[in-house]
């Protein structure tokens, strides 16, 4: 019998400074050990209004999920990128489709993500602001 999978809107938790600092000088340090520098992306920003977008693309999303991906350009540079789904309560990817009645580029709709789907079927968030470069 296969357990069901929830995917709640309060799963996580907030965590301290000093655990959330533990955690991220981890990454550092394991990332400076394999490059050998500081020059490697840290962290992506994203604004306010596109998680927002992404959050109410429809009415039953319960939360985002982030993954990890990398820019494989040649360019010889660590290109680590996010890329942040709408998930719905079932667990599914939700696709952030474009609306078809506008020819802005940030206009989306919501959709299921489906295996091979291509870009007119939607797609995810990505492109935040990069750390180094963008941090204080």
């Amino acid at each position: 019998m296969e357990i069901p999978k929830h995917f709640p809107p309060d799963a996580g938790a907030f965590v301290s400074k000093k655990e959330a600092e533990r955690l991220r000088d981890n990454h550092m340090k394991k990332k400076r050990k394999k490059h050998g520098h500081d020059d490697f992306i840290q962290a992506y920003f994203f604004g306010k209004e596109k998680i927002l977008e992404l959050l109410n693309c429809q009415e039953d999303i319960t939360g985002l999920r982030i993954y990890y991906g990398n820019d494989t350009d040649g360019d010889g540079i660590d290109d680590r990128k996010m890329v942040i789904y709408a998930v719905d309560p079932k667990g599914q990817n939700i696709l952030y489709k474009k609306k078809k009645e506008t020819t802005d580029v940030n206009s989306f709709s919501a959709s299921s993500a489906a295996k091979g789907a291509d870009d007119d079927e939607g797609g995810a968030l990505d492109n935040g602001l990069p750390c180094p470069a963008n941090c204080p």
